[in-house]
């Protein structure tokens, strides 16, 4: 709901029944926290006015209420037909080509079983798209300080250029199903368990140990990239900022071909193709998701 429409909504009721919450506090000029939280003096008696004056007390009051709502409510989430600008770092880990079509952003994590069982429909997406489609790897901190270790492993292996049999590595030691369902093996929970997977994989020792530190700003760096476009979720994709949480190939392949269309237009009208996500995604799309009470 927009401001404005709650705005509305308050008007037309005039008055808001109280009840015991942490908006209890919430009051106008005038107003005592004994009265009744929105409600509108009647007449012209004491705590009255002209109509201007009590229409600006309920607004001072709606904006501290939905301050404390925005505060206290999770993100609404990026909205699915914005083309959403998410700059790739240097520190990112990338599958496929640098000059692709389209890049898919994912925000995901080393503890998420749900990024775990969506991993094969990123391989799939690669197998499918070698020289039109990359994967940036954003990290987005759910499960904590054993999540981040993995992440660090993970970046670590990047910057030697390991990162898919690495990646790969990991998926296969935190993971394995039980059933329908992934569990989590906590034998390889620790550092130590997780380098050991990452060199096994290939990485150097040295040089993984080496870069582990530094890859703690990639973690914090994702964060902060993704905060602003409203991502607060794991699995999380954008598709040359087009907004997607899916587990269907199906959807994916869609949506990479509406991209490639619009990519392959660009292109033909003078975009070198090795611009194309900065110019036209990055440059042009929108920088933030709306919050839940902006009209």
């Amino acid at each position: 709901m927009s401001k404005l429409a709650l705005y509305a909504c308050i008007v037309a009721a005039a008055a808001c029944t109280k009840n015991d919450s942490r908006l209890d506090g919430v009051s106008g000029t005038g107003a005592q926290p004994s009265q009744p939280g929105l409600a509108m003096p009647r007449g012209g008696s004491s705590g009255g006015g002209d109509v201007e004056s009590r229409l600006a007390r309920v607004e001072r009051r709606l904006d501290k209420v939905i301050g404390l709502l925005e505060q206290n409510l999770p993100p609404d989430g990026p909205d699915r037909t914005t083309t959403y600008s998410v700059p790739v770092s240097a520190s990112d880990p990338i599958e496929g080509p640098a000059d692709a079509k389209v890049t898919i952003i994912e925000a995901f994590e080393f503890l998420c079983p749900y990024c775990y069982m969506i991993n094969p429909t990123i391989q799939k997406i690669l197998e499918a798209y070698p020289k039109d489609v990359r994967i940036v790897s954003k990290y987005l901190l759910i499960h904590g300080e054993q999540a981040a270790l993995a992440g660090q492993v993970g970046c670590a292996a990047a910057k030697q250029g390991k990162y898919p049999q690495v990646k790969a590595a990991l998926w296969n030691g935190l993971f394995k199903m039980e059933g329908q369902r992934p569990a989590v093996q906590s034998e390889n929970l620790n550092m130590d368990a997780l380098k050991k997977l990452a060199v096994d994989a290939g990485a150097d020792a040295a040089k993984l140990e080496a870069d582990l530190e530094g890859c703690k700003s990639w973690i914090r760096d994702s964060a902060q990239t993704l905060q602003p476009v409203g991502v607060n979720s794991t699995p999380s994709f954008f598709v040359n900022g087009r907004f997607i949480q899916s587990m269907d190939f199906g959807q994916f392949d869609a949506l990479i071909k509406q991209e490639l269309a619009r990519a392959d237009k660009a292109i033909a009208d003078g975009t070198p193709q090795g611009d194309y996500y900065q110019r036209e995604i990055v440059a042009k799309g929108e920088k933030r998701s709306k919050g839940r009470f902006e009209d």
